[in-house]
């Protein structure tokens, strides 16, 4: 079965996020099949820092909306957006 590479940027509700917590946090609980494949802390503007997220899951309709469901649940996330997709 195919797999799909998902890249998130995710943007903290502030500066005051600790993303390590965050980046522990999702990957506590993820929906099934979906995983963390490598994750990346980055300056972005104004003191704020941002995380890009390889998230790994079955190439199959569905999962993305899972994924953003499941994030969309965090507060200490205040948006984020897909900046890049492949498939194996």
């Amino acid at each position: 079965m195919a797999k799909v590479f998902m890249i998130v940027r995710i943007m903290p509700t502030d500066e005051d996020v600790d993303l390590e917590e965050l980046v522990s946090k999702i990957k506590s609980s993820l929906p099934e099949n979906i995983e963390v494949s490598s994750t990346k802390i980055e300056p972005f503007a104004y003191g704020l820092n941002v995380l890009n997220v390889v998230f790994k899951m079955p190439d199959e309709e569905g999962y993305p909306a899972k994924l953003e469901e499941y994030l969309k649940s965090f507060e200490e996330i205040s948006e984020f957006e897909i900046v890049g997709l492949s498939r194996t």
